[in-house]
């Protein structure tokens, strides 16, 4: 196979030995005069060259290229011509293009020239359109208008104001903090298209590494290379039971106190987490002993009002749960509920960073102003 580069514009392959010299050779029409008597008669196999074409049939691959001598005008003339069309003036147009009136002339004859066409005609008190001129009125506003909302696009895009974000996290930390961080970063981003998929925390370490997601909420710290992750919020274990319990009358419980209780527990193969809190219940003395398993502690407040048991659970699902259901706190030593904001090391997706920083940013200050909150009681406890 040999591949002849003919022009910036066009070559040829061509697959054996074809004798192209000696058959007629049509003289290309889609080139200027003066580029096309530079071409040799025996490369006019393209859709300007029907006869070699013809005769070449399959042995023949035409490969088009096109450069920036395909385009008569430029974004420059482009501008220059809509300011005289609309001013109806060279020196109006001048002025507002902050230019003088001779090289605004010359650009527009220069684009009349390489169009072939005249655009404009002066009569003896302004300038007019002719037809062309028209038409290319109409064209250059366009182009102009896409120019723009390309423009506008690249930046919004490159700012990470618009685009997507995928967040996987379970039921119950969206239950806390995270619905409010959610909320603030739609108003901080409204272009931004976010889906929250809901899912177990191992199938969002899962999500995060096929980058079907981009970012977890998950009560663990990874331990892929891959991934990193940072505290989001602080978040303690708490003991869920029904309101007439007997423990339900202490303002707190410890944990080894739930040694004869029945236990509605984490399925231990669904995280990290669930394994954490059977390790807790062991290390304080006693196995749990389970009466149901699930895989979202969203999921327990209703097995516990059915009377299925107790559960150590993250104190955000005292939010939005039944009155029939009491949490209290365990002391001493309460077991870490803790959420990570966990990402890809590699994401480099601005829409992903914005939401990485307004989350420092929101969730630190809900830090201190509990931080606050609790110096503020602990002052007024002292006091009293």
């Amino acid at each position: 196979m040999r591949l002849g580069r003919l022009t910036a514009d066009a070559a040829i392959v061509f697959d054996g030995d074809v004798d192209v010299a000696s058959k007629p050779a049509a003289r290309p029409t889609g080139l200027p005069p003066d580029r096309a008597d530079r071409l040799p008669a025996s490369i006019f196999a393209t859709r300007h060259f029907p006869s070699f074409v013809d005769h070449a049939g399959s042995s023949v691959q035409y490969i088009e290229r096109h450069d920036q001598e395909d385009f008569a005008m430029d974004l420059r003339q482009i501008r220059y011509f809509i300011a005289v069309a609309e001013e109806r003036s060279f020196t109006v147009a001048a002025r507002r293009l902050n230019l003088s009136q001779p090289p605004l002339s010359q650009q527009i004859q220069s684009l009349e020239a390489a169009l072939g066409a005249q655009l404009l005609y002066r009569t003896s008190r302004r300038v007019e359109l002719t037809q062309a001129g028209e038409a290319l009125l109409a064209r250059a506003r366009a182009i102009q208008q896409q120019i723009k909302l390309a423009e506008d696009e690249v930046r919004a895009i490159g700012a990470g104001l618009v685009g997507t974000l995928d967040i996987g996290a379970t039921g119950s930390i969206l239950r806390g903090r995270l619905a409010d961080l959610l909320a603030a970063y739609r108003k901080d981003a409204p272009a931004v298209k976010m889906t929250v998929h809901e899912q177990a925390p191992a199938l969002q370490i899962a999500a995060l590494l096929n980058r079907t997601t981009n970012i977890s909420l998950n009560r663990s710290i990874p331990t892929e290379d891959a991934l990193s992750s940072e505290l989001a919020w602080p978040e303690e274990i708490v003991v869920a039971m029904p309101k007439v319990h007997p423990l339900a009358r202490r303002k707190r419980i410890a944990l080894g106190d739930l040694a004869s209780e029945d236990h509605i527990v984490l399925q231990p193969e669904s995280s990290q987490f669930a394994r954490y809190i059977q390790k807790c219940c062991i290390d304080a003395g006693f196995l749990p002993r389970v009466s149901q398993q699930v895989v979202d502690a969203q999921s327990v407040p209703s097995l516990i009002a059915a009377g299925f048991g107790v559960a150590l659970v993250p104190q955000s699902i005292a939010r939005f749960t039944t009155d029939e259901i009491v949490f209290r706190p365990i002391r001493p030593s309460p077991p870490s509920a803790d959420v990570f904001l966990v990402f890809r090391k590699d994401e480099t997706s601005m829409v992903v960073q914005n939401f990485i920083k307004l989350a420092r940013r929101f969730l630190g200050q809900k830090r201190n102003s509990a931080l606050v909150g609790r110096r503020f009681i602990s002052r007024s406890s002292t006091t009293s």
